[in-house]
């Protein structure tokens, strides 16, 4: 079960992630052709911030993608090692975060989306380690 969470979880991120870059494309474009300043900030600074912050919130998802697929490999071998627990974790309480502004500016569906992706990054780490194939004893002989 923790292969299959792992790469369902794989997908919604690696789709977030393509979601963040594109949102930073769009804002970031929109912003610099407005040519219009917000509380004394320029355009060309809010259009910058909309780049890099969405680029590293891509960034981030997409490192936690690689972290899960490393997972959804190994999900045989054994327990979760410190760093991918501290990744994990991180994506968790950042998804936690994310949910509860989505829902609050957002929506419904989008929110269900995001929760959905908690949920089963949540769920990695109340699954076990599927165990392989268990050795058979070797065959007594006939007497």
């Amino acid at each position: 079960m923790r292969r299959w969470t792992a790469v369902a979880a794989t997908v919604l991120v690696v789709l977030e992630a393509g979601v963040s870059a594109l949102a930073a494309l769009i804002l970031g474009g929109v912003a610099n052709r407005q040519h219009m300043q917000f509380a004394g900030v320029s355009y060309r600074a809010m259009a910058d911030a909309a780049y890099l912050g969405l680029g590293l919130q891509a960034a981030f998802l997409l490192v936690v993608a690689g972290v899960l697929v490393r997972v959804a490999i190994r999900a045989q071998d054994r327990a979760f090692g410190r760093p991918t627990r501290f990744v994990l974790i991180g994506a968790a309480v950042f998804h936690a975060v994310l949910a509860a502004i989505v829902l609050a500016l957002s929506g419904v569906w989008t929110f269900l989306v995001v929760a959905l992706t908690l949920t089963l990054l949540v769920l990695l780490f109340f699954t076990r380690p599927e165990q392989g194939p268990v050795p058979s004893a070797p065959a007594a002989p006939a007497a």
